[in-house]
């Protein structure tokens, strides 16, 4: 192993396919029990092509590939971000699967290449001649780990004599390295063939042997006919650190199924429920079709601008989209934010957030969506259009905010943080229902932690809560403070920061104690609005702005303000109930206010 890779992490190659179920399967057992802090697993799937100049031209068949494996590693976000794995995708072409990815683990250096052995007949002959390839041609420092059902025929050979058995039955390591024998009829499992070694090291395993005392065979099959029996031994002697110190000393490894050590399904909790339903339904666009749908990209067709991305706007058969570009300054590190936002936009499905129609990988990174005519909330807002956004439209959007975040909260497979929750990102369509966009900040946040520290720290000024601005520490209450100043936005019609770097809380605050709900108002409203209605709204964003997490309230419980209290003092004693204590001024000294630090700069 070169020091770069000891320096950076193991790296973890993991041949994929087009039956997305095996393969996320594949990537789950790898990422759930063979990677650890600073590995990177490398999804590659090997496109056969008897002429390499042939490829080149096939760039719909790459393409397709690439959003399939792309759309596979959308689903371990989560667990990558809580172990600190990254995630790549990859396709590449040649005359054989199993040199491609042989050809892959060498240039890679890979440390582990993992392969599915398939169910069928002729996909388990495929898998026996992939396998066979993989393990004379990889790399002498690579293990290869072979999952599947039918292992234990993978690689048949006679069966070893008895006195052979008994021979190395002492010896530190077990070689098995006759790979020209061909396929017999009765293959013999590998606990037969292995049955004295692998109760051998199970009893070093029970007395708290390391597992990575064994020699370096040519080859190793430790493979258990059935894992879950041996769950127990597994479970008290053997924890998952010396597992893989032992799997790194092996050059082959077979796991008859992808069972887990505990005896359940390995992966389980990193597949969404339902998984067969949850597919993605966006597909693949070329270059061509979504260059000709915005007129080449044409400036009068851009309606939007990031930091990092450009919006145009296009017609596709009669129906216009949004395209968003990214840049393609560091193109790596723009893949991986690529992969992030699609892996999550790929499963995120509800009226009040985007609609992922698709996207394109050729000339930069595309993203396409239905198109919102009324364009974004803080257009609405802030446009120049006389046009005024009415007080019932606006409580109405933000009913629908709350039901877009409350969804990513707790009605997703996932936890999802959004982490810029602001105007410009509410987009508004036809009958003004928002839909909340660019996930590209967006975290997966696992369900055991309570909490993600992130660095660097990224956002819009003016909607930054305290602690995540000062200590990085992200979590479902970072999008209640986004979404309070975002409601005052909607009741004031003033930006959070504005251009003389005012902050709209540090204006807003004394109006709100006092109680004096009608001079936050717009006045370009008059009195067109309902008190009702604003008091409620007031409230709720003074609850949500409170500068300590804890004291703001869930999306769950803004929901039963917004929806459920028919009058004021219905709502006023639901929110008595959160034991939420009344709003002082002290509360806001607990934390730098955004507005010092813009005046800082």
């Amino acid at each position: 192993m070169s020091s770069m890779q000891s320096s950076h992490g193991r790296r973890i190659l993991v041949g994929v396919s087009v039956d997305s179920k095996a393969s996320s399967e594949l990537l789950s057992w790898g990422m759930e029990l063979l990677t650890r802090s600073n590995d990177t697993v490398i999804a590659l799937h090997v496109i056969i092509a008897k002429e390499e100049r042939k490829i080149s031209s096939d760039v719909k068949r790459f393409r397709q590939a690439k959003a399939s494996v792309i759309s596979m590693l959308g689903e371990f976000a989560e667990i990558s971000q809580a172990k600190q794995v990254r995630l790549e995708a990859k396709v590449r072409s040649s005359r054989s699967i199993g040199e491609g990815l042989a050809e892959e683990a060498t240039l890679l250096e890979a440390n582990f290449l993992l392969l599915g052995c398939g169910s069928s007949r002729i996909s388990h002959s495929k898998s026996y001649l992939i396998t066979k390839y993989c393990f004379k041609h990889i790399p002498e420092n690579c293990s290869l780990i072979v999952m599947g059902k039918q292992t234990q025929s993978l690689l048949p050979h006679e069966p070893p004599s008895e006195s052979a058995i008994s021979e190395n039955e002492h010896s530190s390591s077990f070689k098995w390295a006759n790979k020209e024998t061909p396929a017999t009829k009765n293959p013999f499992t590998i606990t037969k063939l292995f049955g004295s070694k692998i109760q051998r090291e199970r009893r070093r395993h029970s007395a708290g042997e390391s597992f990575g005392e064994l020699s370096s065979p040519v080859t190793v099959l430790d493979g258990l006919e059935e894992i879950h029996s041996a769950s127990t031994t597994y479970n008290g002697g053997m924890n998952r650190r010396k597992m893989r110190r032992g799997l790194s000393k092996l050059k082959l490894l077979l796991f008859p199924s992808a069972e887990g050590l505990s005896g359940k399904e390995v992966g389980h909790d990193c597949l969404p429920k339902n998984y067969e339903e949850q597919k993605p339904s966006w597909r693949c666009f070329s270059y061509d079709e979504i260059s000709q749908a915005t007129r080449n990209f044409h400036a009068d067709n851009m309606v939007g601008r990031g930091g990092y991305s450009e919006v145009f706007k296009g017609s596709l058969h009669g129906v216009d989209i949004a395209v968003k570009r990214l840049s393609k300054s560091n193109k790596e590190e723009k893949e991986r934010e690529f992969l992030a936002e699609l892996g999550i936009l790929g499963h995120v499905c509800h009226p009040n957030t985007t609609s992922l129609k698709g996207c394109c990988f050729e000339n930069g990174f595309h993203l396409i969506f239905d198109f919102c005519p009324n364009g974004s909330l803080a257009s609405a807002l802030h446009g120049k259009s006389n046009k005024l956004l009415e007080w019932t439209a606006r409580y109405r959007i933000a009913m629908g905010i709350a039901r877009g975040i409350h969804y990513l909260h707790k009605g997703c497979p996932h936890r999802i943080i959004h982490r810029d929750i602001k105007a410009s990102n509410v987009l508004l369509s036809s009958n003004y229902e928002p839909q909340i966009s660019d996930f590209g900040l967006a975290k997966w946040l696992p369900k055991q932690l309570t909490h993600h520290s992130v660095n660097p720290i990224e956002g819009t000024f003016g909607y930054l809560a305290p602690e995540y601005f000062m200590y990085g520490m992200v979590d479902e209450k970072t999008d209640v403070f986004a979404f309070g100043v975002l409601l005052l936005e909607m009741v004031t019609g003033k930006k959070p920061i504005d251009a003389s770097k005012q902050s709209l809380l540090v204006w807003a605050k004394p109006l709100m104690e006092a109680g004096k709900f009608t001079k936050l108002v717009d006045s370009r409203l008059g009195d067109n609005y309902d008190k009702v209605q604003l008091k409620r709204l007031v409230k709720i964003a003074s609850y949500c702005v409170r500068p300590s997490p804890i004291w703001r309230p869930s999306m769950t419980e803004v929901q039963q303000l917004l929806f459920e209290g028919n009058s004021w003092q219905e709502a006023w004693k639901e929110a008595e109930s959160w034991k939420i204590p009344a709003c002082h001024s002290d509360d806001f000294d607990d934390f730098s206010t955004e507005s010092d630090i813009c005046s800082a700069c």
